[in-house]
């Protein structure tokens, strides 16, 4: 157990200590009577006792026991049931546990919760003869009943030299909350000169403010929390009663302390004001953080002439990497800073000595530059750092959300300073609406963090209108940045956009071919699946391929009828090329199915390799049993080349699918006759051991005969034979006597001769 709770705590710790002994510790540590026992099973599986006959006889029993010699770990248990049911007729049991170091906060655990005023005169009674740590404890208790009969003896152990029984009574006389209780705290508050317990005694005024403020007494709340503003406290104390003051006095009358909070060059302070401005909300609190907004706006603005990156590509000869969008994303500050490597795109041309050619515009001049492989670049005018309070008003203006703090915000992304334009567009992200749509997509063609930013805020505005928007957005623009906007389309999966998607699968540009296959996927409906086969199948490369069968992955998971889908997948096979026969296979494994299934089956058997690894391949990912024959089967009769990965996907089926055992234990009988090698044989043998049955203990005992595996044998013996002795002791006495017949090794010898005792004596 260990000491109790003193007053470093602050009061929400009064209602979530735990005693230091854990119910797993107690269950180990002792031998429990059958009675405890059972006890603890109720409360670990948090159950109720059928009847209030059977739940009285289990109080009278814990009584008891509390009464006894028993070992304390029990008591302790004991305490826990009698924090569940008991009443009165449990008090004079725990009451002596109240001065015992280790069982007294077990026994508090029932007091505090034991109906009546019994619990709570025992715990006043057994304040005058405690101290210390247990005295505390039990002023802790008191606080936690709200006993107003206790406030008389709290007074009083406001003056105990203890200054730890001090602070608890100090705090104990906050939660309780009386008149009488608020008075004596205010009075102590005057003359008490050790900060721990002014500390605490500030504590329990703000929480008997707290719950003034909120039963709509602000007036007295803010009274409080004014005279504790005047004492000298701890900052943390401060701190609290100065959000409390602001919070009592309203919007209006506790602006001008929030203006001074801000205005402070503390930075605590600072943080403080914004907190508080947070959960103050309204108009004016707006209004006053503009205003601080204005006078660090002004400090630093956006640089004279943007960065903007046009084109950027890197490599050499007719072997090029386009990499402006990692350069635009590079842009800090209006800088870039950039090495010619092959980090930025692999290596394009391997073995010549390759560069960056970079175009880009600054202000109204457009220049491109050459940058040799390994040498590096500093393009851009870099301006003042947006100051730090700057962008912290910009995010609590984001909080409030109100109309005066989203055109604060608005005209940040605007006009600000880079820091802060970058953190006012992200939370247009969560205050705007579908007219800043246009500012953010002018942002992402600038490019570098901004532009991020901006992206990131198109895809989290809410809103039909914001669809539509982009939508029209997507009508007027052309050329490259079009692939940014069927981006968006797809995370946002505007339907409004498909007429202009089905459009761009023809568009000449290849980024903006493959975006428009990746959005016609998350936008598709049924009847597009045709489109989306059919560019699957004209794909004239891997890449194509491969965003074609995403797509159609994406479209054909959201289809309800996953029949029909998996159908009109089947149906292009026989046609296909074979690269896209696999391609098939693999949209279609992830809708599964019966059809599916005998698909793969099909594949499998056939005498094409490329059809034979890709189907075992999805056949060995399959996440449900009725892939097991099929798998048996191709394990022993299917192609050579493929027969171990057969096997080990039906292994696999038997060792993690949820199946009934008895349809389990059939799987692991048909393994025994396929597993032929040493590799599988111990895998087999691993699935024994997960799952312990008669069965799989006779099953593994068949192995021990078996040179190449005996040793993980004798161990999974061993393992399901300790599981099973109390409940199969035919089962594991056969299972031992074949073990011992192996005259090896000593230890398991030693181990099957005790099992065999054991159960022997069953």
């Amino acid at each position: 157990m260990g000491s109790e709770i003193g007053n470093t705590k602050p009061v929400s710790y009064l209602l979530n200590r735990t005693p230091l002994i854990t119910f797993g510790m107690v269950v180990l540590a002792v031998g429990l009577t059958m009675e405890t026992q059972w006890a603890a099973l109720a409360l670990s599986a948090e159950a109720e006792l059928p009847d209030l006959a059977a739940q009285r006889q289990a109080v009278q029993q814990q009584i008891a026991l509390l009464q006894s010699d028993a070992p304390k770990a029990q008591k302790a248990m004991a305490c826990r049931l009698l924090a569940r049911w008991a009443d009165k007729d449990a008090v004079p049991a725990l009451v002596p546990l109240l001065a015992d170091p280790e069982l007294a906060s077990w026994a508090r655990i029932a007091l505090e919760v034991i109906p009546g005023p019994e619990a709570s005169a025992a715990l006043r009674e057994a304040m005058d003869r405690l101290e210390g740590r247990l005295l505390i404890g039990v002023i802790n208790s008191l606080a936690v009943r709200r006993d107003i009969q206790a406030v008389g003896k709290l007074q009083k152990c406001l003056q105990d030299q203890d200054p730890d029984v001090a602070a608890a009574a100090a705090v104990a006389l906050g939660r309780i909350g009386t008149s009488e209780a608020q008075t004596s705290l205010l009075a102590a508050l005057k003359t008490e000169a050790r900060l721990p317990v002014r500390d605490a005694i500030a504590e329990g005024l703000s929480v008997i403010a707290e719950g003034l403020f909120l039963a709509g007494r602000a007036k007295e709340a803010a009274a409080i929390y004014d005279t504790l503003r005047q004492a000298p406290l701890s900052k943390p104390r401060f701190c609290e009663a100065t959000r409390g003051a602001i919070l009592a006095q309203g919007p209006q009358a506790g602006l001008p302390l929030l203006k001074q909070l801000l205005q402070s060059k503390d930075p605590d302070d600072f943080a403080l004001a914004l907190q508080t401005a947070r959960e103050l909300g309204g108009d004016g609190v707006a209004k006053v953080l503009v205003e601080e907004l204005a006078k660090y706006q002004s400090v630093a603005s956006l640089p004279k002439r943007l960065l903007i990156i046009q084109k950027a590509r890197y490599g050499k000869g007719d072997q090029w990497v386009d990499v402006t969008e990692k350069l635009s994303a590079a842009i800090s500050n209006n800088t870039l800073k950039i090495t010619a490597s092959n980090e930025l795109a692999g290596d394009p041309a391997p073995g010549i000595v390759k560069q960056l050619e970079i175009t880009y515009q600054l202000g109204d001049q457009t220049r491109t530059v050459v940058v040799p492989e390994g040498q590096a670049i500093e393009l851009g005018e870099a301006t003042e750092p947006a100051h730090p309070r700057l962008v912290l008003l910009i995010y609590a203006l984001g909080d409030l959300g109100n109309p005066v703090a989203r055109e604060a915000i608005l005209q940040t992304a605007k006009t600000g300073p880079w820091g802060a334009r970058v953190a006012a567009i992200r939370v247009l992200g969560r205050v705007g609406d579908a007219s800043v749509v246009p500012l953010l997509w002018q942002t992402v063609l600038q490019g570098g963090e901004p532009a991020q930013a901006a992206m990131e805020s198109l895809q989290q505005l809410p809103g039909t209108q914001v669809d539509q928007a982009l939508v029209d957005q997507l009508a007027q623009t052309k050329g490259p940045n079009r692939a940014k906007l069927l981006q968006l389309v797809t995370l946002r999966g505007i339907q409004q956009a498909l007429p202009q998607v089905l459009a761009d699968l023809q568009h000449e540009d290849r980024s903006i071919r493959l975006d428009a296959l990746t959005a016609l996927g998350r936008i598709a409906a049924q009847q597009h699946l045709d489109l989306l086969i059919k560019a699957l199948l004209a794909a004239p490369d891997p890449e194509e391929t491969q965003t074609a069968k995403n797509a159609l992955i994406d479209a054909c998971s959201r289809m309800t009828d996953r029949e029909a889908t998996a159908a009109k997948l089947l149906q292009a096979l026989p046609t296909a090329a074979i690269d896209k026969q696999v391609a098939l296979l693999e949209v279609a494994a992830s809708m599964g199915g019966k059809n599916v299934l005998e698909a793969l089956a099909q594949a499998a058997r056939s005498q094409k390799d490329t059809l034979q690894d890709a189907a075992t391949r999805l056949l060995g990912e399959w996440m449900s049993a009725d892939a097991a024959p099929i798998l048996q089967e191709l394990a022993t009769s299917g192609p050579t080349k493929y027969r171990i990965r057969a096997l080990r996907a039906y292994l696999r089926i038997v060792r993690q699918l949820d199946l009934p055992i008895q349809e389990r234990i059939a799987l692991c009988r048909e393994a025994t006759t396929l597993c032929q090698r040493p590799e599988e044989k111990k895998l087999l043998l691993e699935i024994f051991r997960r799952y312990p049955t008669a069965e799989t203990l006779h099953m593994a005992a068949n192995y021990l005969a078996d040179q190449a595996v005996q040793e993980e044998a004798v161990t999974t013996v061993l393992a399901i034979a300790e599981k099973l002795a109390p409940h199969q002791p035919q089962a594991v006495a056969e299972a031992m006597k074949q073990l011992l017949q192996l005259g090896k090794p000593e230890d398991a010898l030693r181990r099957a001769k005790q099992l065999l005792q054991q159960v022997h004596k069953k």
